[in-house]
């Protein structure tokens, strides 16, 4: 509310504004009157005054308008398209990558490793479930322009393209592209590089460099999908993921850490100093060590995909499967490495090894599964062991032995049907090997990419000929050029040569001795072709593997044994049965279970008792105390007194 000035404060305020009025109105006539006496008739008003604003519509035609080419207008757009990417990204994935970064720069494996197998996914499920990480280019500002990191974060960028999104030919050239630098970042430095990163990041550069590779082949081989684009792009692609290049990469890896001189060093027990001396300055740094041992099991797979067992076995002839070796603290590396060498077993038709390593690794599995649910990579390592158990499956029907019975119970739960058609052998038993070989075997590649440079040849894989064409021409149909399909072939052609064991052998079972030609009777065939499939059982029944105690050595290393409990002796048209059957061995079990108590029982007397409280102690005194007094004045019932004071009931 304005306050009232008093009254004479008014009046006097209102002259003073009057008076001054006044006296402006004065000042204002006298500087006219000069004005007019200055102003001469003679002087020429518009050359004194000018003319400005009086000489039309200004003209901008004459002024040269600015060139801007092509490429800067380009580069003008990328910014601002990359400023208004920034500006999207959230303030708590812009602070992460400040942290993951300094983590990097400060070689802090800790916070390497938290932010790797925990942030990472943590803000991937929350805001890039469906979409792109931020472009390297885009994040660039945040890291300095750091272009070792810009690279390892490609590294994750792209790997998150190919497992929750569908890369584009794009994005396949560019991860290729980015895995070079950092491989060529890493073997073509000056010294080893002063760069520290966890265990687990480091296999999965090598398992996802594989995985895209394989990926790629993949993709590549489908000739009648391609667009004319990208037909054009991989006539000129190149080496692009050719098997040379990735070949090329893990066996340098090998060879700059020196890490096969290194596990024979250590598996001869030698010093710290010396084996320093015998790795080299590489060979020191975890970071070469490390990479240079998952490069050998990288070698495992990419020889598995492209078909050659006998070569995949032998590039890790020096690493020994146990549970002491350095693959192990990698949960995925040690399933991997297990699924891949049993495999090759499978393959080489070596089904005892094939077993033991299954079954080795499968109740490896089933011991630490509630360690594994912790792990972002646990749906792998389940899809892993699913696999096992199909591939353990088709080992036992095709060379039956003791097993294993958590691993054999959990195998006839999950492929119940399929294990009893193989049991039973017979041509109704193809279908179950198919499927279960096709679900359980790895996405094998081509090494060498379709003729895409080759307008014809490409021609006559996207239209394939009829089958009434010539058979030169049919022969490059899509499932002959497969190599999935081509490896399920091989892999059929030995079963069906099996395919008439199993019901021989459940008919030998039931005699000690049998005519030949009442055999030949019962399976309504001929005596002469009874012969021959005796001989396959016989055959069948034996197998190249390792004796137990002989671990050691070249995984390739093994003698002939005996896979099967039934022999038997043709003579004089007479089949003499021999089976051996062996109990099994409960001396192992009770003595395990014997120490197990014993430590237990240990572990409870070197336990202290608890102390009772001082109420308990005074109403357990006071209960005992009225129980003897009642006990006292209780009547006999009767019997005769014993020596140690009671009563011995009649």
């Amino acid at each position: 509310m304005a306050r009232t000035l008093p009254r004479k404060l008014q009046i006097s305020g209102s002259n003073q504004h009057l008076s001054t009025n006044l006296n402006d109105i004065k000042m204002a006539q006298q500087r006219m009157a000069l004005w007019e006496a200055d102003i001469d008739e003679d002087v020429d008003l518009q050359f004194a005054i000018g003319n400005y604003g009086q000489s039309g519509h200004f003209e901008d035609a004459h002024i040269q308008q600015p060139q801007i080419d092509e490429a800067t207008l380009l580069a003008m757009q990328q910014h601002m398209a990359q400023q208004a990417a920034f500006s999207q990204i959230p303030d708590v994935v812009k602070a992460f990558i400040v942290h993951f970064h300094q983590a990097v720069l400060d070689n802090n494996l800790a916070e390497i490793t938290v932010a790797y197998e925990s942030g990472w996914n943590k803000y991937t499920e929350k805001f890039y479930s469906r979409t792109e990480w931020p472009e390297a280019e885009v994040i660039a500002p945040l890291v300095n322009d750091d272009p070792v990191f810009l690279i390892l974060y490609r590294e994750l960028y792209y790997r998150h393209v190919y497992s929750r999104l569908q890369p584009n030919i794009d994005d396949r050239f560019h991860s290729y592209e980015n895995s070079c630098e950092l491989f060529n970042y890493l073997l073509n430095s000056e010294g080893p590089v002063a760069l520290e990163l966890p265990e687990q990041w480091l296999w999965d550069i090598i398992d996802e460099f594989i995985y895209q590779f394989q990926v790629f082949c993949t993709w590549r081989s489908k000739v009648k999908s391609k667009t004319e684009d990208e037909l054009m792009v991989l006539a000129e692609g190149g080496q692009v993921w050719s098997s040379y290049s990735v070949l090329n990469v893990l066996y340098s890896l090998i060879q700059k850490s020196r890490i096969n001189e290194y596990i024979l060093a250590q598996q001869e027990g030698k010093s710290p100093e010396q084996i320093a001396e015998i790795v080299g300055e590489y060979g020191q740094r975890p970071l070469y060590r490390n990479l240079g041992y998952f490069s050998l099991i990288g070698l495992l797979r990419v020889h598995v995909l492209l078909g050659d067992f006998t070569l995949a076995l032998k590039v890790i002839e020096n690493v020994e499967l146990n549970q002491k070796s350095p693959y192990t603290r990698v949960t995925a590396c040690h399933v991997a490495t297990y699924y891949y060498v049993g495999f090759c077993y499978l393959m080489l038709h070596r089904y005892p090894d094939a077993i033991r390593t299954f079954v080795n690794i499968l109740n490896f599995i089933m011991r630490m599964r509630q360690y594994h649910t912790r792990s972002y990579q646990y749906d792998q390592i389940s899809k892993t062991a699913d696999r096992m158990y199909a591939l353990f499956a088709i080992c036992n029907a095709l060379s039956p032995s003791r097993l294993d019975d958590n691993v054999a119970n959990t195998s006839k739960e999950r492929f119940g049907e399929q294990f009893a058609k193989m049991a039973r052998g017979g041509p109704d038993s193809l279908p179950a090997f198919e499927e279960l070989f096709l679900y359980a075997c790895p996405k094998f590649i081509s090494a060498n990419p379709p003729p895409y440079e080759d307008p014809a040849a490409i021609a006559l894989l996207i239209s394939p000929p009829t089958p009434n064409d010539s058979p030169a021409q049919a022969n490059t149909s899509p499932n002959v050029l497969d190599p999935t399909h081509r490896h399920l072939n091989l892999f059929l052609a030995d079963v069906v040569a099996q395919a008439p064991v199993p019901t021989l052998r459940s008919f030998l079972r039931l005699y000690t001795s049998l005519g030949a030609a009442k055999l030949a009777n019962f399976l309504d065939v001929d005596e002469e072709e009874i012969v021959q499939e005796m001989m396959l059982l016989k055959q069948s029944s034996k197998s190249v593997g390792k004796v137990p105690g002989s671990e050691k050595g070249s995984h390739l290393d093994g003698e002939t044994i005996a896979t099967s409990d039934l022999n038997f002796v043709i003579a004089e048209n007479m089949v003499h049965i021999a089976e051996s059957t062996i109990g099994r061995r409960y001396a192992g079990w009770f003595i395990k279970n014997t120490e197990r108590t014993m430590r237990i029982y240990d572990d409870l007397k070197n336990m202290p008792l608890p102390q009772p409280s001082k109420n308990a102690t005074t109403s357990t005194t006071a209960n005992s105390a009225s129980a003897n007094d009642t006990q006292s004045k209780a009547p006999r019932i009767g019997g005769q007194k014993v020596a140690w004071g009671g009563v011995k009931v009649a």
